[in-house]
């Protein structure tokens, strides 16, 4: 059944029922959005249009990041889990980190830009994965794609729940997923180290000796009690 994808509301309520069936469901979904968003933006599809590339299969564990990219930090995608808010956040789509926010908590991943991860790498499908929030935590899902998905060097065969740490590769890209869904509030500063951080002697000085303001601290909690 084709969809016909009018505003952004349309799509959503789209999405939110293919994400509760089939992953070919989920997977039809994007290719007809795609189809759509491809005639509003032909050129920026050049990328997305291109041949998948192929892996050879030994070295699809042994990807590396980027050439010319030796001294790149390290590229990540953290979930977190605020109550009821679920996001992203990541540094795969720029320099600097950003936080995505999807409404049915279904992040997609491929080369073109109606996912909530495009990434120009032509080794990946333009629907390549999928990561979603259920209530127990975060899952991968591959979405049949020509050179799969690895995690810790296990490739994807169905739906895998994500844990702390793992790493992931999709096609020629290889990042770190962590996740955040536990909060800890530390304990206020005593008001006399407030005010010698804000002393404007201490903080022209060549440098603050942490030493001597971990001293300082015991010595005010202790005065304290």
């Amino acid at each position: 059944m084709k969809h016909e994808f009018h505003s952004p509301d349309d799509r959503a309520s789209i999405l939110s029922a293919a994400t509760t069936q089939s992953r070919d469901a989920l997977a039809g979904f994007w290719e007809e959005l795609e189809v759509e968003l491809d005639a509003e933006n032909p050129e920026e599809q050049q990328i997305a249009k291109s041949p998948t590339l192929t892996i050879e299969r030994d070295a699809q564990v042994t990807i590396e990041p980027p050439p010319g990219m030796p001294d790149a930090k390290p590229r990540y995608v953290q979930g977190v889990v605020n109550g009821k808010q679920v996001c992203l956040v990541t540094n795969l789509l720029r320099p600097e980190s950003i936080t995505l926010r999807q409404p049915q908590m279904v992040w997609t991943i491929g080369r073109n830009r109606s996912a909530a991860l495009p990434l120009q790498d032509r080794k990946l499908s333009r629907r390549h994965a999928v990561i979603l929030y259920r209530q127990d935590g975060f899952y991968f899902i591959d979405l049949n794609s020509m050179n799969g998905s690895y995690i810790n060097g296990v490739r994807v065969q169905q739906s895998q729940k994500l844990q702390d740490g793992d790493c992931i590769c999709v096609g020629g890209t290889r990042f770190f997923f962590f996740v955040s869904g536990q909060e800890r509030v530390t304990e206020a500063l005593h008001p006399e180290v407030l005010a010698r951080l804000k002393n404007a002697e201490a903080r022209n000085g060549e440098f603050i000796d942490f030493s001597e303001l971990n001293e300082e601290i015991s010595c005010n909690l202790n005065k304290a009690d």
